[in-house]
């Protein structure tokens, strides 16, 4: 809070108010009042010019680009990310968002603008439905925070219409998983990269997260991997590395595993060490669950393609490799594991997503609670009768 003083060689009164960073040139802005007679002149000045430079900045903010604004916002947001988020984030920016409206300046947004970048993205671009949703979820999130300030109308956003979203997820059955999961018994050639399919099928842990995963990073006793790096993008040149994803346990996500996974885990383990041993010190030492046979990363390129080809092997339908984490999610939801069990597994950011994503599996579920009541009723009568 700017204090007002008095200068001692005069006996007047004074303040200086610090105005914040200039929005245009990133300076920051000083205000010198001097000579009143009394505090309370001073007090009355101070009040007038706080208002004329709210207002004076809001003007010259809402004259700002969008790119300009876009920046300032994400810089602010970048604190409570995952290094991981703010990698996709940085690539949303980059490729879908600032080429098309980042010269639009803030005052000249309204709902055409909005909906013909919508259209290019869909039309000219041809990207995803859920690439579009994402690139515009955090365009709508700054125009909704710039709306909160009075730079412009919220009410824009309310009509925008945004590509659907397949009605469907492509997913295996439960007897198909499990058709899938005794691959080693079945396949004579199996990739070595399998045991990486199988913990994105048990866990639904993200392709990023199963190939980032270090032997130090599984509790075989505790039954639990924590998610402590990713394979991601690190720059604009589709360059891949490993990204931290948080420095303390209570900072990370934790997944429980089956049995039958840790299994699994120890017996590729076993591989792993001989591997080490034969090539000492040309092993390279990131300590990879899923890795090249010198322990190098694997591109994951290469890891989708290993999918494919199991796939094939075992005369399986078709799915993407992230559809193995869809899979998982839905085998939860329809044996009745509480949804914000399965939002955690996933590390979705809160259960309505996770029940957005799964609402495929959710009529079968009313379906059954209608008959449970039945049921209940049934039993109801039954007990009257006696």
């Amino acid at each position: 809070m700017t204090s007002i003083k008095k200068d001692l060689n005069t006996g007047k009164y004074y303040f200086v108010l610090d105005a914040g960073k200039d929005p245009f040139s990133g300076k920051r802005n000083q205000y010198r009042r001097r000579g009143f007679e009394t505090k309370k002149e001073a007090k009355i000045a101070l009040a007038k010019l706080q208002v004329q430079i709210s207002e004076e900045k809001e003007v010259s903010i809402s004259k700002l680009h969008f790119h300009k604004y876009l920046e300032q916002w994400f810089n602010a947001k970048k604190i409570k990310l995952k290094p991981s988020t703010i990698q996709n984030y940085e690539q949303q920016i980059r490729y879908n968002i600032v080429p098309y409206i980042g010269d639009v300046r803030m005052n000249e947004f309204n709902e055409l603008i909005i909906q013909t970048y919508i259209q290019t993205l869909h039309k000219e671009r041809k990207l995803s439905p859920a690439t579009i949703r994402a690139a515009y979820g955090i365009v709508a999130e700054v125009l909704y925070k710039a709306s909160q300030k009075g730079i412009l109308n919220k009410s824009m956003l309310d009509d925008i219409s945004l590509p659907r979203m397949p009605k469907k997820l492509r997913v295996w059955t439960a007897d198909e998983i499990m058709l899938f999961l005794d691959a080693p018994q079945r396949v004579l050639n199996l990739t070595r990269h399998f045991i990486g399919f199988n913990i994105s099928a048990q866990t639904g842990m993200r392709m990023g997260e199963v190939l980032g995963l270090r032997w130090s990073d599984i509790d075989f006793e505790g039954k639990r991997i924590f998610i402590r790096q990713t394979l991601s993008k690190i720059d604009e040149d589709s360059v891949y590395g490993f990204i931290d994803e948080g420095k303390t346990n209570a900072a990370l996500r934790v997944v429980y595993v089956p049995d039958a996974l840790l299994s699994s885990l120890k017996a590729h383990r076993e591989g792993i060490l001989r591997e080490r041993e034969v090539l000492a010190d040309e092993y390279l030492q990131y300590d990879l669950v899923v890795c090249t046979k010198n322990g190098n990363w694997v591109h994951p390129n290469n890891f989708r393609r290993a999918f494919k080809v199991t796939v094939q092997q075992l005369g399986l339908p078709k799915i993407r490799l992230h559809d193995l984490r869809h899979t998982h999610a839905t085998f939860l939801l329809a044996n009745k594991v509480n949804p914000k069990i399965i939002q955690e597994r996933l590390g979705h950011k809160n259960v309505t997503v996770t029940l957005n994503t799964y609402s495929h599996v959710l009529p079968s579920m009313q379906l059954e609670a209608a008959g449970t009541f039945d049921e209940l009723f049934k039993s109801s009568d039954h007990s009257g009768d006696q």
